[in-house]
């Protein structure tokens, strides 16, 4: 499916949101996508049509901010462990998680390289394997190391 990038075939796969590349629902689910998680503030997603699909989801907005600013760490590492959450019951579901942000970059990548964390990996690891599946990973103006700042702040 175009757009659409896996971290873990088959359970944690990623993608810009539908106000920078339209999306069809129908054709999500039916790549095997359960949930989404959007982790921007959700523009064009329409929950209703989510739900009527039978898809859940969550909500967790990141910082949206380029370049982040200081107060960006605070709201981020308070958002980052509940959208961990989310997909962590969705895997106790069997459920297949789709991540979004706009670009599908720098928001998604954070909590994919958290998710990573959890299950183990050094932060340096997890954006490593993060940039693997997305090259364009932490590429907006100064993400690259507040990325590092968010991991390093949750690893304590």
């Amino acid at each position: 499916m175009q757009h659409l990038f896996w971290l873990v075939e088959g359970q944690i796969a990623g993608r810009s949101g539908p106000n920078k590349d339209p999306w069809d629902l129908a054709q999500i689910k039916a790549s095997g996508v359960d949930a989404i998680l959007s982790v921007n503030h959700g523009e064009e997603c329409n929950a209703q049509e989510i739900a009527d699909l039978g898809l859940d989801y969550l909500c967790v907005p990141f910082s949206s901010n380029i370049p982040p600013k200081e107060e960006d760490l605070a709201l981020c590492t308070e958002q980052v462990p509940k959208a961990l959450a989310f997909i962590r019951q969705c895997e106790q579901q069997d459920k297949t998680v789709l991540i979004h942000c706009r670009s599908g970059k720098d928001r998604t990548g954070l909590i994919m390289a958290y998710y990573l964390m959890d299950n183990g990996a050094a932060p340096l690891h997890a954006v490593s394997q993060v940039r693997a599946v997305r090259d364009i990973a932490f590429s907006s103006e100064g993400w690259d190391q507040f990325a590092f700042d968010v991991l390093y702040a949750l690893q304590d």
